[in-house]
């Protein structure tokens, strides 16, 4: 997995994730929980999700404007641990990391909670799974080396449609909680 300097290598992120994704597929996800919202609203929400997700596993800019607001107030932190402020900033992360990763396989949702209130809706998603190749001749970023991150994302009803307006993307941390260990 490591030199002995420490660096991570291409190879052994590689066995790690595609370790974790062979795990992953012996526990399907959940189905998603909701409150509120119409059948339409919770159909339209869900298809949102899926298509966004399937924009980020390609980095697929053309994808992603169909999801995004067009909104230039709106906001998404990135689990690289920084903020992106409308679809424009926000693709120059991708654009950034096109060349660096690929997707081995597609994502797992983890467990996926809907609450709509109105003409607004918040999607979480605990344990969402992304396995990501690092294709780069860089050192890989810690990022890349664990699959599981935590996913937010906020949408609002423009018109008729359902539009992300903001989405954070924060690491998931491995085993149990700590206040529940030993519990």
């Amino acid at each position: 997995m490591t030199r002995a300097d420490g660096e991570r290598t291409v190879e052994g992120v590689r066995r790690k994730i595609l370790g974790y994704w062979a795990a992953d597929q012996a526990s399907p996800d959940p189905p998603p929980q909701f409150d509120g919202g119409s059948e339409e609203d919770r159909r339209a929400l869900l298809a949102l999700n899926r298509a966004f997700m399937e924009a980020n596993d390609a980095l697929d800019e053309e994808k992603l404007r169909r999801t995004w607001s067009r909104d230039p107030s709106c906001v998404f932190f990135n689990s690289n641990g920084h903020t992106y402020h409308g679809l424009d900033d926000w693709l120059t992360v991708w654009t950034h990391y096109r060349p660096r990763i690929r997707a081995l396989h597609p994502h797992k949702t983890g467990t996926i909670r809907i609450v709509v209130r109105g003409d607004m809706a918040l999607l979480t998603s605990d344990r969402f799974a992304r396995y990501f190749d690092w294709i780069s001749t860089e050192p890989v970023p810690p990022l890349f080396e664990w699959p599981y991150v935590r996913h937010t994302q906020v949408a609002v009803r423009e018109g008729r449609e359902w539009r992300i307006i903001h989405a954070h993307f924060s690491m998931a941390a491995p085993g149990m909680r700590p206040d529940l260990a030993g519990a």
